[in-house]
């Protein structure tokens, strides 16, 4: 087994109809191209984006499934504000999936950072309070 380089580069702007068109066609490096571009350039309804990816959580492929849950939290992060109920409880019950427990732990870190950052901020600093491997 061989070791790919992967060179990072920011996806083209997208909309959730490319990600759709992309996963129907079985494209999915596009789709996940897709994914991202839709989230992050903040030009659609993310009423529609978090549907979309409320959605592929409950995917067939663990790449779309973990990027979907991270997606949810770069959605609290350009739009700041989202249905949190639902988003939290959905990635509250995919947390535990493998390949994609760490994707959903982060985005219901970044779900509370970017939505309630002055409680991040407390329990940031109450974390460091009780860890004693950090006063020094």
């Amino acid at each position: 087994m061989g070791h790919e380089h992967r060179v990072f580069h920011n996806p083209p702007p997208a909309t959730p109809a490319d990600v759709r068109a992309a996963l129907d066609r079985g494209e999915l490096s596009r789709a996940l191209d897709a994914m991202v571009g839709a989230v992050l350039y903040g030009d659609g309804d993310w009423k529609e984006l978090q549907e979309l990816y409320l959605g592929l959580l409950d995917h067939e492929d663990r790449q779309v499934k973990a990027l979907a849950a991270t997606c949810l939290g770069h959605l609290a992060r350009v739009y700041g504000r989202m249905d949190e109920a639902r988003v939290v409880a959905a990635l509250r019950r995919v947390r535990s999936a493998p390949y994609v427990g760490g994707a959903a732990i982060t985005g219901l870190e970044d779900i509370e950072l970017f939505l309630h950052p002055r409680r991040a901020r407390w329990r940031g600093r109450l974390w460091r309070a009780l860890r004693p491997w950090t006063w020094f």
